[in-house]
């Protein structure tokens, strides 16, 4: 088995949208968005011997990666958010398929001083046991390692019986006191999108994306519909926010924000709700939650400042997936050493 570059946007996207879960991480617009950001992109199919051309008439692709350039004052690093994609056939031999997977990247020579490459498979911690090889160094995560995903194909019904008996009580009070919902379409909605997310931080307190990057984000990829705002108001006046990426099978709930104003009216609950009817009527079969605690409170992902949030994601009912994480494999281990001294994980 071998790597072949891939150029296509239609075959790219085939393969990754047609894997369960799909992981907006590893589209073809994200790539191009973070080329747009000044970042060197490659995208690569394993495939099978001899194999030369895949999407004419060839076997499938056993997995596909794509991988950032990220640039350090004396190196760099190449990331696969939530990557590599593997088939569904393959998960019987993942440890085997990345292996290779591995070698041939190694093979590359891709451009640029590289210091390591960093790796988040969207593997279940349980399925992926045993997968990463040994000269693989586990790090802080990057993309979430842990969610909670929502099964859309349920009926309204049994997503609301899955729900915590507080989460519904909530949506009818929302409900009660008018809170109406309304997806944000002008220049001047997301810039409310961006003041409720500061304010949202201030109160919280932690450091949100930059400004910048999120305005960035959003007018790259709201044109295609990749990305959308949606907004909870009463009277006309936003009192939660949320960001979101529609990609194949999934909608993910990437940004949220809420006012410290008129909390009692429980605006974010009415926003997620019709987030998750809306995304049923549109046939996505993922509302992806983006990031919460792992069950264990001993994992090494757990974050005690994350409890309050996982608390409310978990209140929808939801199933909690815990991945195998984020693992670098190092170039140079003794400069990989000096770039991560806090501690040298396995």
């Amino acid at each position: 088995m071998h790597l072949i570059e891939m150029t296509d946007q239609k075959i790219w996207d085939g393969f990754v949208m047609s894997q369960p879960w799909a992981q907006f991480t590893q589209s073809w617009m994200w790539g191009e968005f973070q080329k747009s950001q000044g970042h060197k992109v490659k995208r690569f199919f394993l495939v099978g011997a001899g194999l030369s051309r895949p999407g004419q008439g060839d076997p499938a692709p056993t997995m596909a990666i794509q991988l950032i350039q990220y640039k350090k004052r004396f190196s760099g690093y190449w990331f696969a958010p939530r990557g590599p994609i593997f088939a569904t056939h393959t998960h019987q031999d993942l440890r085997q398929s990345f292996r290779i997977c591995l070698e041939e990247i190694l093979k590359q020579k891709l451009a640029g001083q590289t210091l390591f490459y960093r790796f988040e498979p969207a593997i279940r911690l349980k399925q992926g046991h045993g997968m990463m090889p040994r000269r693989l160094r586990r790090n802080h995560m990057m993309s979430p390692s842990s969610t909670i995903l929502i099964d859309l194909k349920k009926s309204e019904e049994e997503l609301l019986v899955a729900m915590h008996p507080k989460t519904r009580y909530n949506i009818r009070v929302a409900e009660k006191h008018g809170v109406m919902v309304r997806e944000g379409k002008t220049s001047q909605d997301f810039a409310s999108f961006l003041t409720l997310l500061n304010e949202t931080a201030e109160r919280d307190q932690f450091d949100p994306h930059g400004a910048r990057y999120l305005q960035a984000l959003w007018d790259f990829l709201s044109p295609s519909g990749m990305a959308q705002v949606c907004f909870a108001e009463r009277d006309g006046i936003p009192l939660a926010a949320n960001l979101e990426i529609g990609y194949g099978d999934t909608l993910t709930y990437l940004h949220g924000a809420s006012s410290s104003s008129a909390r009692e009216l429980m605006a974010p609950y009415a926003l997620h709700w019709d987030t998750i009817k809306t995304a049923k009527s549109e046939d996505f079969h993922f509302y992806d939650l983006w990031g919460c605690n792992p069950e264990s409170k001993a994992a090494f992902y757990y974050k005690p400042s994350w409890e309050g949030i996982t608390r409310f994601k978990l209140g929808w009912g939801g199933e909690r997936v815990d991945l195998i994480g984020t693992w670098d494999l190092p170039i140079n281990r003794v400069l990989y050493r000096l770039a991560f001294p806090e501690g040298w994980y396995r």
